[in-house]
């Protein structure tokens, strides 16, 4: 089912409230030599609660989404052998619908998380990357395994679509990342 521009647009309040939360949840920030803000707390983008309104899922956002839109979708962290890296504010996510190794019956995957029952035409279908963000929307320093997020955790993030040279590419840029159960 596709979610047309205006659910999308509908998603906004939602994106708005984690974004004054994040705000009042962020410390005091910099702007380092790399360009990135450096938040001195790791958590300020971690959202305590489920965010208000509908998340639409990786597949109905790629193929709705435009560049600049307030967006929240709910995924899973995964998509290839390393996901997410200690140290970086960037990590990959896949569409809920798209089941990963540990889902099936007899899985002997050591890494169910890269989705390699999957083809790969699959995966470049339902996946997308998210970065983390500070309010001012420039890259932060940050650990998103340090604050809790592992392999196979699903997930829901608020934020805006970063840009889209083509079809297949979507980034959101979140300022808020809840880890549903978690």
């Amino acid at each position: 089912m596709h979610r047309t521009r205006k659910t999308i647009a509908l998603l906004s309040a939602a994106s708005c409230a984690a974004a004054l939360m994040t705000i009042a949840g962020c410390s005091k920030s910099e702007e380092t030599s790399t360009g990135k803000a450096d938040t001195t707390s790791t958590a300020a983008w971690v959202l305590t609660g489920a965010p208000a309104g509908e998340a639409v899922s990786v597949a109905d956002a790629k193929a709705s989404a435009a560049e600049g839109d307030a967006i929240t979708i709910r995924a899973r962290i995964g998509g290839r052998s390393k996901p997410i890296t200690a140290d970086s504010p960037v990590f990959l996510v896949m569409d809920m619908e798209v089941p990963s190794c540990a889902d099936m019956e007899e899985d002997h995957c050591a890494t169910p998380w890269d989705y390699c029952c999957e083809a790969q035409e699959s995966i470049k279908a339902n996946s997308a990357t998210v970065q983390i963000v500070g309010p001012d929307g420039s890259t932060i320093e940050t650990d998103p395994i340090a604050a809790g997020l592992n392999p196979l955790d699903e997930v829901i993030v608020v934020g805006t679509v970063g840009p889209r040279p083509n079809s297949d590419v979507l980034t959101i840029r979140a300022t808020g990342i809840h880890r549903v159960g978690g």
